[in-house]
């Protein structure tokens, strides 16, 4: 079983681009974004590759890992996900549930750009992917050295659509938790035992925070950073690059800001998953605290 351990940890970023938020597998410097696609439900056998790939598996309950060598098999995907729910469940204090997930490792780039293009269209696919089929879910992942980092965000987009369903969830916690998980330093030991070691400054974005002080540096905090821009965004394939930081910002004050937020923000949560209606987190936040907008520029000055 994972440990999920409270003390400092140091962690690495992928470049990104800020301005276009565009850079894809060929570069190899590129920023893998969450690409999710619904497709039809059309049974697992679809999504599984066939024998002639070369694919072993291997299952523990409610996942199963595919890989194309032993190499790929080595990635610790199962303590991963356990990881990840762990750090997710401590500061939302929401019980996820399991996934029925499958995921898919590649070595090989043709493999994965074959794979994955069967339910994408149009630019090529980042380094990895999350698919929802039915009830059963897919990560596709072409593997880097950034793979630790790919997996853990997939791997929160799949708990999240587990636990709360793929209409529920407003889309800039969806990705804005995502960011978070990524920054999870995940370390494997001798006898196989998965450690994480972070506190809340380990896991402050270095790109994203600085792009945070930035535009909060005004007097009055700027339309484009407020909350209520982020709840109007629906497309995830729209997002900017702004978007994403800013989605990151707002989770990660949830998640590691004031107590009185943070409470509020797992209220929220927890309404989402009971399947209550509620009113966006803005609109209560607002009521409960109205210098709302300066805390939050505070915390990130």
């Amino acid at each position: 079983m994972p440990q999920l351990i409270g003390d400092g940890v140091h962690f690495h970023r992928p470049v990104m681009n800020p301005v276009t938020n565009s850079t894809y597998l060929s570069t190899g410097i590129s920023r893998r974004n969450l690409l999710q696609f619904t497709v039809a439900a059309t049974g697992s056998s679809l999504l599984i590759p066939s024998e002639s790939t070369g694919f072993q598996s291997v299952s523990r309950a409610n996942i199963r890992v595919f890989a194309e060598s032993n190499e790929e098999r080595t990635t610790p995907v199962h303590a991963t996900c356990d990881v990840v729910m762990q750090y997710m469940h401590r500061h939302t204090a929401v019980r996820f549930a399991k996934c029925e997930l499958d995921v898919h490792l590649f070595s090989s780039k043709q493999q994965y750009l074959r794979f994955v293009k069967r339910f994408v269209r149009g630019d090529e696919p980042r380094r990895s992917t999350f698919i929802q089929s039915g009830n059963r879910q897919t990560i596709a992942v072409y593997v880097t050295q950034a793979v630790q980092q790919d997996l853990q965000h997939e791997l929160c987009h799949a708990l999240l659509h587990s636990t709360f369903g793929s209409t529920r969830i407003p889309l800039w916690i969806d990705e804005g938790l995502a960011e978070c998980s990524e920054l999870l330093q995940v370390t494997n030991s001798a006898t196989g035992v998965v450690h994480v070691k972070y506190t809340p400054s380990s896991l402050s974005h270095p790109e994203y925070r600085k792009h945070v002080q930035l535009m909060t540096s005004a007097r009055v905090l700027p339309e484009q950073c407020r909350l209520e821009s982020l709840e109007r965004r629906r497309n995830s394939l729209r997002m900017s690059w702004h978007e994403y930081a800013m989605s990151w910002a707002w989770c990660h004050f949830g998640m590691h800001g004031p107590a009185q937020f943070q409470r509020e923000f797992q209220n929220y949560l927890r309404k989402l998953v009971a399947l209550q209606s509620v009113p966006p987190l803005s609109s209560e936040m607002r009521q409960r605290i109205p210098d709302l907008d300066r805390r939050f520029k505070a915390f990130f000055s």
